[in-house]
């Protein structure tokens, strides 16, 4: 009986260990990391109070009314998508592992309209408000002496697998109106689609390939010990967001004000999840004997589980100062994104046949395959300036903040749920670039952006380095012990495409 109680507390510390495996994700937890490649973006953002463009409609619908009486459509790509995920001592001391990411992809289409003396403006828009791909993936195998009941040298083997393949699509339609000739208000509406597909597996174990024990004649090779933990679902999710804009002018000042609602849920398909942990064939040191094995294991699709993404209210603010004496202009925004209370991600139901009846009681949280997901409170800060280089001609340039918005946050009641693996690191964003006037109906815009973030001394994902049978201490099998030593890395550069054809009305 006192040797099953010690099992049964290895057996949860266990799977508490493999379960908080933590890091990798790098854009999911940012709301600022993506920009939609207009003069928006090279002033990374900073337009809610105007000088949008074609974004208008995101940033804050009342500057829709900005554009002169006729019609423009606007197409951006990005001609260059690259970026590089490094994470040093990561699956233990000296081995290192990295993501390359590479995208060429469309990112923004508009078309807004303001009829001749008329007091609206309309506009509608296709946007990729976000898009994060890492595809990390490590084997080795090497000869050591790991399994104590087996004497010479083991096979010692290891996966490691991470991926995550997140993108977020917004369809919206707008409106302003002019109050006045200084006030305007406005308000749109988007249909987000969210998909999400995701796996982190640890796969690690051991055996002899000399070694044979012979039972009454008969070859009886050694046990395998092994122990494995895998994660994977994927969905996708419909939502309804609303934004309510205000601008005013007054002399050389322009302001704006936007609020964003939360996510209002529609329906989820495709809809998969299962996870996997397993255990066998571990000696405990302190007696000499084998620990019973074990497995936990459950998948569910389609109706079965109930799937979302929740996105937060927002509150948004900015400025734009008209310099004296030259057309150059300074902006500034700044907005509170509210946190999100803690929300089963994935919703499974709860099931006693997943492992044995003896397991199962022990299991702390049985509601075992159920995601939780939650965001704390965020304020991102964002100025540009833009220079008249001479007529026709602009140099435009800004930096933002994009603060990680799961570092710290707090999972309340859920905490013991399953989570997504996803770093806490902070990203910053600097973009320069020009605007160009082409016969007098074309806008062209030509620029880049460098993005750097950097986090410390964090959990290593695994110690594949220094690996032990079982390690009763710090709860490893398999494995070394996990330190806090590895360092995040995430370097960002885009170039940039814009171009905005403006037809009807009169032309300035």
């Amino acid at each position: 009986m006192k040797h099953t109680s010690i099992f049964f507390t290895f057996l949860i510390l266990t799977g508490l260990l493999l379960s908080s495996i933590s890091t990798q994700a790098q854009l999911m937890n940012h709301y600022w990391s993506s920009n939609f490649n207009s003069q928006s973006s090279l002033l990374s953002g900073a337009v809610v109070a105007g000088d949008g463009g074609n974004t208008s409609i995101y940033y804050n619908p009342a500057t829709i009314s900005d554009m002169e009486k006729g019609s423009n459509l606007s197409f951006s790509t990005s001609l260059l998508t690259w970026s590089v995920s490094l994470f040093t001592n990561a699956l233990g001391n000296g081995t290192d592992i990295s993501n390359i990411s590479f995208n060429v992809q469309p990112q923004f289409f508009s078309f807004s309209s303001r009829p001749h003396k008329s007091k609206f403006a309309y506009a509608f828009t296709a946007l990729v408000r976000m898009k994060d791909r890492i595809d990390i993936s490590y084997y080795n195998s090497t000869e050591i002496d790991i399994i104590q009941s087996t004497p010479g040298l083991e096979n010692y083997n290891v996966a490691f697998k991470y991926f995550l393949d997140y993108s977020d699509n917004w369809i919206g339609m707008a409106s302003s109106y002019d109050v006045n000739d200084r006030f305007r208000i406005g308000s749109s509406l988007f249909l987000s689609v969210v998909y999400i597909s995701y796996k982190n597996l640890i796969d690690t174990y051991a055996f002899s390939t000399e070694d044979t024990l012979w039972v009454n004649n008969v070859p009886n090779p050694a046990p395998v010990s092994k122990a494995l933990y895998s994660n994977d679902f994927k969905f996708v999710d419909y939502r309804l967001i609303l934004k309510l804009g205000f601008s005013y002018a007054l002399d050389n000042w322009k302001f704006g004000l936007n609020f964003t609602s939360g996510s209002f849920s529609l329906f989820s398909f495709r809809k998969e999840a299962r996870r996997v942990q397993e255990i066998a064939n571990i000696t405990n040191e302190s007696n000499n004997e084998f620990m019973p094995g074990y497995v936990i294991t459950n998948g569910q699709i389609l109706n079965d589980i109930t799937t979302r993404i929740k996105y937060p209210f927002s509150v948004s603010f900015g400025l734009i100062r008209n310099l004296k004496s030259s057309h150059n202009k300074l902006y500034f925004t700044m907005e509170y994104f509210h946190g999100i209370q803690p929300y089963k991600m994935i919703s499974a139901p709860i099931k006693e046949d997943i492992t044995s009846s003896i397991i199962y009681d022990e299991l702390e949280n049985k509601d075992w395959l159920s995601i939780a997901n939650t965001a704390k409170p965020i304020l991102n800060l964002a100025i540009g300036y833009k220079w008249e280089l001479k007529e026709n001609i602009m140099f435009l340039n800004g930096f933002r903040t994009d603060f990680n918005n799961i570092s710290g946050a707090d999972y309340k009641n859920l905490d013991n749920y399953n989570k997504i693996n996803t770093n806490s690191i902070n990203i910053y964003h600097y973009t320069s670039g020009f605007q160009f006037f082409f016969l007098k109906k074309y806008l062209i815009i030509m620029g880049g952006e460098l993005s750097y973030g950097r986090k410390k001394n964090q959990r290593q994902l695994a110690n594949f380095t220094d690996p032990v049978e079982y390690n009763p201490a710090s709860n490893t099998i398999l494995q070394g012990t996990i330190q806090n030593n590895m360092d995040i890395y995430y370097f960002g550069f885009n170039i940039y495409f814009g171009l905005s054809f403006k037809f009807g009305g009169e032309n300035k």
